[in-house]
């Protein structure tokens, strides 16, 4: 079976976020990335599939634990929520990027679409 290629989100000292496209990475990636404990990311992450926030990636592998199986690597959905679960000095760095990326886009949309709609006009 070929091995599926997996990315990883970057993030440095500096407060640079680099986030591929197809983000996979695992609880203990998401704990490293964030600078929390495993236990922490692994039980903020239950909580937000058990109320049914998201899901992990189930197409690559899953773990069993009792009578429950659960993704063995997460997308970007789920980062971003937990980002919004817990605090460290890494998370949040994460969510200054993300805020940022967000107002970003929304203003080039408020720029661009009325320009775009004189245009057609």
């Amino acid at each position: 079976m070929k091995e599926e290629k997996r990315e990883v989100i970057i993030m440095t000292d500096n407060g640079t976020v680099i986030v591929p496209g197809e983000t996979k990475m695992s609880i203990a990636e998401i704990a490293d990335l964030f600078g929390i404990y495993y236990r922490t990311a692994k039980r903020h992450i239950r909580a937000i599939e058990k109320a049914g926030i998201v899901r992990g990636d189930d197409s690559m592998d899953c773990v069993v634990e009792g009578r429950n199986t659960f993704p063995e690597y997460y997308g970007l959905e789920m980062i971003i929520a937990l980002a919004f679960r817990i605090q460290s000095r890494n998370v949040e760095m994460f969510r200054k990027w993300l805020v940022k990326r967000m107002l970003k886009s929304d203003i080039m949309t408020r720029l661009v679409l009325p320009l775009q709609n004189v245009l057609l006009n």
